[in-house]
């Protein structure tokens, strides 16, 4: 969940490497074709130039049996393997370039409360299972819309194989419930939160992994309710 495999894919372009990654339940396998300086290369980068979120703790090499010379270096499906060792990355911040996003009128994802890419957002708390793909994810229950299934396929965008990815058109939308669990008609779930709160009211905000009580700290009487 920290954008390995799209950072190894970039990384095998760079050095002209052939073969592919993709995720298991002990972490990540690679195959790679090419020059040993190449590969060697490429192996330096694991350890020195790891992505923001990703954390090493491990790397073993071992000769491939000879094959064919493949076209290209992908990334393919996750295996599924019948004991699981891989730990399960973090919640993190929205970034910078996420947040930009967010408070730009122009963007797609203007004012989008669950904007997230591959070096931020919801991991752990969103993991059913693993390997760490999509369908394992509490974001299974929200297909991708075409522009963002083309984001997650780009090499080039910063979305490429992020699990969580997700937009206003196509992912959870903010919502304002009474306190029965029944939507209730609003334009703004933010600016109705915002009201309540300054109306004395107990807010209880559903975050990544529990519930959060608001209130108004400087509120007596919401603070002793």
């Amino acid at each position: 969940g920290v954008g390995f495999r799209p950072w190894v894919w970039r990384l095998a372009q760079a050095h002209a490497l052939r073969g592919w990654v993709r995720n298991d339940s002990d972490g990540v396998d690679m195959l790679l074709q090419g020059t040993p300086a190449d590969m060697a290369a490429l192996a330096r980068a694991l350890r020195s130039e790891p992505p923001p979120l990703a954390r090493i703790d491990d790397v073993c090499w071992t000769d491939a049996a000879a094959e064919p010379l493949r076209a290209e270096f992908v990334i393919l499906e996750s295996a599924q393997r019948s004991a699981a060792h891989t730990a399960i990355g973090a919640d993190s911040a929205v970034c910078p370039d996420c947040l930009a996003e967010m408070f730009d009128p122009a963007a797609r994802r203007w004012r989008f409360a669950f904007s997230n890419c591959t070096h931020c957002g919801p991991r752990y708390t969103i993991t059913r299972g693993i390997p760490y793909d999509r369908v394992h994810t509490s974001m299974a229950a929200f297909p991708m819309c075409p522009i963002c299934a083309t984001e997650y396929a780009d090499p080039s965008d910063r979305r490429f194989h992020a699990e969580p990815i997700a937009c206003p058109t196509c992912g959870p939308q903010l919502r304002w419930l009474d306190p029965q669990g029944q939507s209730l008609a609003c334009e703004d779930a933010l600016q109705s939160t915002v009201a309540a709160l300054r109306a004395g009211a107990i807010v209880a905000i559903k975050g990544l992994g529990g519930f959060h009580l608001a209130c108004d700290a400087r509120n007596a009487g919401a603070v002793q309710r």
